[in-house]
């Protein structure tokens, strides 16, 4: 095959594209230029090469490669956003956690402080596997919390899966063999797993060995857990009973606790809906 008439074919192309009847040669250098932005739509090939007896080619004049760059750039902002919404269509599936925020949360408490910075340095605890425990009393934020973060590195197109601990121990007790495997794998892939409220599963043998499946599988693949419960900081470290005792062992050997406590948040915007459908009532 000849080459060259199909590269003077795509030059003489690009040629009449790039050309526009305000367009001009300049006298200085013989190289065409935008009759816009009055910048070369031509370059000169370096060393004194040419091309079939040309020693110019085709080139972006600067309001062309504006342009260029602002599809390029609308494009790529098209990509995330569409990656994004996929990503929090995964992550939420069975908890509606897709609005949570750090900056529109109602308060900005020393624990959801700590959360945010947990997010913004997601590349160090990532790199290390190092997780969150959130503990505390029903209703004090741990949930809200880890959505939080969850939304904060999706943003950043980071993959996440917020799931409950009784809805994925109810799920293996449907499945057996390569299926319940396959889910298992299904929460190992994810770059961070979030367990919501451990503790609420039925206390069994069976839900307690496919929590330590669960999470110990998530912690020899390195990568990092956030744990939310309401069981007690104390009640975990001098647990009696030989599987809670394994479970537990295994969260804080990766994830660093934090404790919730103050008023329950629940209760409380409970209360401001009571309040704001009063009002409407009376007006």
């Amino acid at each position: 095959m000849n080459v060259n008439p199909i590269c003077t074919e795509l030059m003489e192309a690009a040629n009449a594209v790039s050309t526009a009847p305000d367009d001009y040669i300049n006298p200085a250098d013989g190289l065409k230029y935008c009759g816009k932005c009055h910048t070369p739509k031509e370059a000169l090939f370096p060393d004194g090469m040419s091309f079939n007896g040309s020693n110019k080619h085709p080139a972006h004049c600067e309001c062309a490669a504006r342009a260029l760059a602002e599809k390029e750039a609308e494009e790529e902002r098209k990509r995330h956003r569409n990656n994004v919404a996929m990503l929090r269509a995964e992550a939420f599936r069975d908890i509606p956690a897709a609005l949570w925020r750090f900056d529109t949360a109602p308060t900005m408490t020393a624990q959801l402080a700590k959360a945010k910075q947990y997010a913004e340095k997601w590349n160090s605890f990532k790199q290390d596997g190092i997780g969150l425990l959130l503990f505390g009393d029903v209703g004090t934020g741990k949930t809200y919390a880890a959505g939080c973060i969850a939304n904060a590195l999706i943003d950043r197109e980071i993959s996440v899966l917020m799931v409950s601990v009784s809805d994925a121990v109810n799920r293996m007790q449907g499945n057996f063999g390569a299926d319940r495997d396959n889910y298992i794998k299904s929460l190992i892939r994810p770059e961070l797993l979030i367990l919501d409220d451990l503790g609420a599963e039925r206390d069994t043998s069976f839900g307690k060995e496919r929590v330590f499946d669960v999470i110990n599988r998530r912690r020899l693949s390195g990568k990092p857990m956030i744990v939310t419960t309401n069981i007690p900081f104390g009640t975990m470290q001098k647990a009696q009973d030989i599987g809670d005792r394994r479970i537990y062992d295994r969260i804080l050997e990766v994830c660093v606790p934090i404790r919730f406590d103050g008023e329950n948040f629940r209760k409380e915007n409970a209360q401001c809906n009571l309040e704001k459908a009063a009002r409407l009532l009376r007006d």
